[in-house]
């Protein structure tokens, strides 16, 4: 449907950086996630730097506590960019999160993730984790359940 036809006209990447700003989730400033691209609806890039506090034993290989954060961080924000101007939008929360480490992550990962379907009740996501290579670190699916005003 085009905005011609009633539809709603799409956001700017502002207003959709402005949805997702990294710095009002206290948790993602702990963990020093960072948005990277944020221009499409329902699809969003977050990077995770790595750094010591993250490591495992191995100080240099990224703990999969922290992916899992950054993939439902960029999931989640993937449904913020989705819903946030829905004026009865008031939130999400994860339903279910499945993660498979392919990788270990010894530099940034980099969080892409999408909408794969959506309704007013449910939206279900995808997400890649790469490192600056584009070489896969890990994968991720999260089901969230809209929150509506009351």
């Amino acid at each position: 449907m085009t905005s011609s036809e009633g539809a709603p006209p799409a956001p700017d990447a502002s207003t959709l950086l402005a949805r997702v700003d990294a710095k009002a989730v206290a948790y993602w400033t702990f963990l020093g996630i960072v948005v990277d691209r944020t221009d499409v609806p329902g699809e969003v890039t977050l990077r995770l730097p790595m750094k010591t506090e993250l490591g495992t034993r191995r100080p240099d290989v990224m703990h999969g506590g922290a992916i899992a954060s950054l993939i439902d961080a960029s999931a989640g924000a993937a449904v913020i960019s989705l819903f946030g101007g829905d004026e009865d939008y008031g939130g999400q929360a994860t339903l279910d999160l499945n993660v498979t480490f392919l990788s270990a992550a010894t530099a940034d990962a980099i969080a892409e993730a999408r909408i794969l379907r959506s309704s007013r009740a449910l939206a279900f996501t995808q997400v890649d984790v790469k490192d600056a290579s584009g070489a896969l670190l890990a994968v991720g699916r999260a089901t969230y359940t809209i929150i509506r005003k009351r």
